[in-house]
């Protein structure tokens, strides 16, 4: 059924919740269990030695030789055992400078607060941390959007600095506040990073520099909700995007289903509008009226076609006709009255 939509909850309560939404507008939906597997390589070592490694030897900034149009080949480096085709380099290289910057950041950022700070001083009071987003909301308005992501992208980076102190137990959180324990070289803290694929760097490296890879694979399960064809009839959108909003739902399947909401409602529009205007057609005729159909709303600078292909017409139709919505055979489509 084309009409069917589903969506993937990590949390059942979520998954029930919308259920019930579901419900109340009168659609049906079937609740099944559904198996993920998800897996990343983290780095582990000292901020300092995860530094050098990334300004030294980032195999994705050497110059790139001259290479064919057509054709792309895998280069060994010094680095690697294996690079990545040039297609690929500018995104590891702008990956690689947003690590090595969040790292500098890490190690300025608290290489200040061990030169402000002496053992037993409180380095953060209670509220410190809510100043610092009552700040991201005060005329927020007014400051542009480049700003703006600059603002929230340093309280992050804040923010993290707070843990790597914490994991190192470096800092201790008392009544009074945050409080340095110890003080000590910023580049010899430890800190976890998301990883190159495991053969980019050769095991000489990761020994030199004292660095341990890790790949996790998580296994877990998330629920599938199948919603039948009404929700396209007795929902609205804007209703379904609410109520999202308040589930941890997997965001590529609410990214398609919102879509799928969205962009189906013309051609169920288009076809329900021909069949009602014949008062009876033929399942050739339809398809042929579908096949590319430009919306009368269209606007003179934008034309929308809608195109369609013979099976997903016959498809759409068959589920109106599960729906009770259309009835008849190939040769006398009609609306129910």
């Amino acid at each position: 059924m084309v009409l069917e939509e589903s969506l993937l909850f990590y949390q059942e309560k979520d998954a029930d919740t919308f259920i019930r939404f579901l419900r109340e507008k009168n659609c049906r939906a079937l609740k099944s269990a559904e198996s993920t597997i998800n897996e990343e390589t983290v780095m582990h070592g000292t901020i300092g030695n995860l530094i050098r490694v990334i300004e030294n030897a980032m195999i994705w900034q050497k110059p790139e030789p001259p290479q064919s149009p057509v054709k792309e080949e895998l280069l060994t480096t010094d680095f690697g055992e294996i690079s990545t085709p040039p297609s690929k380099r500018a995104d590891f290289a702008a990956a690689n400078a947003r690590m090595l910057s969040n790292l500098q950041f890490s190690r300025d950022y608290i290489a200040g607060i061990m030169e402000r700070f002496n053992t037993g001083d409180v380095i953060f009071t209670p509220d410190h941390l809510d100043r610092i987003k009552e700040s991201l909301k005060t005329g927020m308005a007014e400051i542009p959007d480049d700003e703006l992501e600059n603002m929230v992208t340093q309280t992050i980076l804040t923010y993290d600095c707070v843990s790597i102190l914490e994991d190192n137990a470096v800092v201790e959180t008392r009544s009074e506040g945050m409080v340095l324990l110890k003080k000590v070289d910023p580049g010899d803290l430890t800190v976890e990073r998301s990883a190159w694929g495991p053969d980019e760097i050769e095991s000489e490296t990761l020994k030199k520099f004292d660095i341990t890879l890790t790949h996790n694979i998580h296994y877990d399960t998330a629920t599938r909700v199948g919603i039948d064809p009404r929700i396209h009839f007795n929902c609205v959108l804007k209703d379904v995007e609410t109520v999202l909003e308040e589930l941890e739902v997997d965001d590529d399947s609410a990214e398609k289903l919102l879509d799928d909401f969205y962009l189906k409602a013309p051609a169920i529009d288009r076809l329900l509008n021909l069949i009602e205007t014949s008062g009876k057609i033929s399942m050739p005729d339809l398809v042929q009226e579908m096949e590319s159909a430009t919306l009368e709303e269209a606007s003179a600078d934008i034309r929308i076609v809608l195109n369609s292909s013979r099976e997903f017409v016959s498809s759409i139709v068959n589920d109106l006709r599960k729906l009770g919505i259309v009835e008849g055979n190939d040769r006398k489509i009609r609306v129910v009255r």
